[in-house]
């Protein structure tokens, strides 16, 4: 936005004009509480232990901590890498960076702190997060759960307002930088045309950086693709290990409840069923996904069903659900293929997306897709 000149960010190319800490704030409407009849839990992406700490592409050690237990003081299903890249994008992790407003006053101190607040909206929303008494903007230890408390709020007003356009950390993101009035304005994350697409770029900059801030391994570690198999040259580590896994539980039984934890063994208890073949695909890239499909079709990144790559999550209605609660899913794996655990009496199998994308039956029909890592 044309109201502030921000430090620090130049070099990465990002601008970051958090307007919902101060300029036009609005006050936060009173979110819709979730419906908690399926047993939803959408606070397992990324885990807090999946989060790049220290190194040339890593969190700073310093800060990984504190940005670790703000995410999990929220409720909403805040990743901690969200915050990380959130950040980045805001400081580039300078606790003493300030930015001012545009010339000719840029000498007048707008936004300060690593999580760039200005003094009215730390006013309302700093909060004492190392319990020392004072709340000092200054200090990442009052900053960073101050950050993640403001978010939090916003990620439970987003969840609220589902008919507009994003996911619910997209919307977030855009209230933190642009102000919820923004958001309520445009339905969902303003366009490219609003404000030469500051806000678009902060949201879209800040999801790629958080994949960055994703560490992979763990779980059962890396998996060789099957011989003659490609994946695109700039295909993530994670995404490449998760899609790696599946394949290799190929022709195993469906067995619904299924922790596909041995799909190709002798016990039905772990065997797969739809979902668990993903979580445990993504388990091996060391990235936790929930475990049911109406949980899954809750993790932040969505994509248009014309474009998916690569270890995206594939959603349809299946037999008993809808495009918002979906009884399938499958995983998408590159040259138009996708692979699933179907249904009992049918092993896990390659089929053409297509026969999902074209589905004249709405049950079969793709209705969602989900990136678990951004790229």
């Amino acid at each position: 936005m044309g109201a502030k000149r921000w430090m620090g960010l130049a070099a990465a190319g990002v601008v970051a004009t958090p307007l919902a800490l101060g300029i036009g704030l609005v006050l936060l409407v009173a979110a819709v509480a979730e419906d908690d009849s399926k047993g939803r839990s959408v606070g397992t992406w990324p885990t807090a232990g999946a989060l790049r700490i220290g190194g040339r592409d890593g969190v700073p050690a310093e800060y990984a901590q504190l940005i670790i237990d703000a995410a999990a003081r929220c409720d909403q299903g805040l990743p901690p890498a969200i915050l990380a890249a959130q950040i980045w994008a805001e400081s580039a992790f300078n606790p003493r960076a300030v930015s001012y407003s545009d010339p000719p006053a840029n000498t007048r101190p707008l936004a300060r702190g690593i999580s760039q607040f200005i003094a009215g909206t730390w006013e309302s929303e700093g909060i004492d997060g190392d319990g020392d008494g004072d709340r000092d903007v200054w200090d990442p230890k009052d900053a960073i759960p101050s950050q993640g408390s403001m978010m939090c709020k916003l990620l439970r007003t987003a969840k609220g307002h589902p008919e507009y356009s994003g996911s619910p950390i997209e919307k977030a993101l855009a209230g933190y930088n642009a102000g919820w009035g923004r958001v309520e304005q445009f339905k969902g994350v303003p366009p490219v045309s609003f404000a030469q697409g500051q806000t678009y770029n902060y949201v879209k900059a800040i999801m790629a950086q958080s994949a960055k801030y994703t560490a992979s391994g763990g779980g059962g570690g890396p998996v060789q693709l099957p011989a003659g198999f490609e994946l695109p040259p700039d295909t993530p580590p994670q995404v490449r290990t998760a899609v790696a896994w599946a394949l290799a539980q190929k022709d195993g039984w469906y067995q619904l409840g299924g922790d596909c934890t041995n799909a190709l063994g002798p016990n039905p208890r772990h065997w797969c069923d739809c979902s668990s073949l993903m979580q445990q695909a993504y388990k091996a890239a060391g990235i936790t996904i929930p475990r049911v499909t109406f949980d899954q079709i809750n993790l932040p990144l969505q994509v248009g069903l014309d474009s998916p790559k690569p270890g995206d999550l594939v959603f349809n209605a299946g037999s008993d659900g809808s495009a918002a609660s979906p009884g399938h899913v499958g995983m998408y794996i590159g040259s138009g293929l996708l692979i699933e655990s179907p249904r009992t009496g049918v092993r896990t199998r390659i089929v053409p997306y297509s026969s999902w994308r074209n589905s004249t039956n709405y049950m079969t029909r793709a209705t969602g897709i989900r990136r678990v890592v951004a790229w």
